[in-house]
């Protein structure tokens, strides 16, 4: 009688596990977005700025979204095909869950744990190895244009201009080891992955970076700010380059972003509560629509035996 009650209490809590994990993650999200510095400083004019956009303008807003975390999926199910095999569709799923831990966990650390709720019990460990290669491609991609970057447009401490190309040079060397360990370090070359493998990690971390820039440039023309294209994609490269050494939660994420924004195109453009209204809508579409997204699709997660 025991073990049936034990069993059926058991079952009742896989069942639920997935509702209490969106709740969770529901009232996170809601309090994050709710004590929000520039959300409650700006909110009247950003929301002023929300409605000027017409139907077309946020389609494409939402494609770019998309494309944005296709990319992600593609890189998550490259890492996996070896060991734990996945569709395009479930890989996007995860990825999306894995952005609604991210959203209120020190460094987006969520999102391994999101990652990884889908994976086979025996392949958890491996698929955290293995997201890190898709992250260290991000990264690679990232401080690779922001050092090119940071010679055009650095408007605070000239010398860091400097310390991108030696950062470019050891990511770099690091991510094409062989991964040839000897002696205690030998259990590291079991993470490492295929050169055909990290070459395509770059290709669609690149093409990513590319839909980055793109969003940004489609909101800077539905606002009609006048900054030439060049100058955009050069301040915004500084601007990935910055948060990507910047460890932060997505909350203060928006604000870090909206002043580094200020900062870098201020130069070309003095209006800094268009920037906030700027900076504040592709968080609301890269990360906050994601989350909430992530959320509502781990309702029907159930604990893998």
């Amino acid at each position: 009688m025991n073990q049936e009650r034990f069993k059926k209490i058991r079952t009742t809590l896989n069942n639920s596990i997935g509702f209490i994990l969106f709740l969770v993650c529901a009232v996170a999200i809601y309090n994050k977005v709710a004590s929000n510095d520039n959300l409650n400083e700006f909110g009247d004019q950003i929301k002023q700025q929300f409605y000027t956009i017409g139907f077309f303008q946020w389609a494409v807003l939402v494609i770019l979204f998309v494309l944005n975390y296709l990319m992600e999926s593609i890189k998550w199910k490259l890492v996996l095909a070896e060991f734990n095999p996945t569709s395009i569709l479930k890989s996007f799923k995860s990825v999306l869950v894995g952005q609604a831990f991210a959203f209120f966990t020190p460094a987006r650390s969520g999102d391994y744990v999101g990652r990884i709720l889908f994976l086979a019990p025996g392949n958890k460990l491996k698929g955290l190895a293995q997201m890190a290669w898709a992250s260290y491609a991000q990264l690679l991609i990232t401080i690779f244009f922001g050092s090119i970057g940071l010679f055009f447009n650095l408007p605070f401490l000239p010398w860091l201009k400097w310390v991108g190309p030696f950062m470019v040079a050891a990511a770099w060397l690091i991510y094409f080891h062989p991964g040839n360990f000897t002696g205690w370090l030998k259990k590291l070359s079991l993470l490492q992955i295929k050169t055909k493998l990290k070459g395509q990690l770059l290709i669609f971390a690149f093409l990513k970076y590319c839909v980055f820039i793109l969003q940004y440039t489609w909101v800077v023309k539905i606002f009609n700010i006048p900054i030439g294209m060049l100058d955009l994609w050069v301040a915004l490269s500084v601007l990935f380059f910055c948060l990507s050494l910047i460890p932060s939660i997505a909350l203060t994420d928006v604000v870090i972003r909206g002043q580094l924004i200020v900062l870098l195109l201020s130069p070309f453009y003095d209006n800094s509560l268009m920037l906030i209204c700027l900076s504040t809508i592709i968080w609301a579409v890269n990360f906050l629509l994601p989350a909430i997204i992530g959320s509502i699709l781990i309702i029907n997660y159930r604990i893998k035996q």
